[in-house]
């Protein structure tokens, strides 16, 4: 079954919505669960794009990581999901600003990331 291109490059932000609108509906444990299932397929479908499709391969082999490569790829979809998570549990505005601040550093290293990725090789 082949998806059209518009459908199948957009389907993990779709997955992303799904999530959100389940822990929108409820707190019920059945509701959480299937958000979390739906946010961690986002997260395996846009890590597993960027493998295949990263042009800076020849640099991966190189780079000593501070974390495991599994836990380095996930790192900025965790940081998401706590901000999230803390964002609609508490009503504390210290923690609310850690949570944001989590989002925001989530979204920083995502950004980056893909910037480095998809550059073409070059020679410095």
């Amino acid at each position: 079954m082949v998806l059209p291109k518009l459908v199948y490059e957009n389907l993990p932000y779709l997955y992303f919505l799904a999530s959100g609108g389940l822990l929108v509906l409820g707190d019920e444990w059945a509701l959480i669960f299937s958000a979390g299932i739906f946010y961690a397929v986002a997260c395996i479908v846009l890590v597993s794009r960027s493998a295949h499709r990263r042009l800076d391969k020849h640099k991966a082999n190189s780079i000593q990581y501070l974390f495991p490569e599994l836990i380095y790829e996930y790192l900025p979809y965790t940081y998401a999901a706590i901000g999230i998570f803390v964002l609609m549990s508490t009503v504390n505005p210290f923690y609310q600003f850690a949570a944001f601040t989590l989002l925001i550093l989530a979204l920083r290293n995502l950004l980056c990331r893909k910037n480095n990725r998809t550059k073409s090789p070059s020679l410095f």
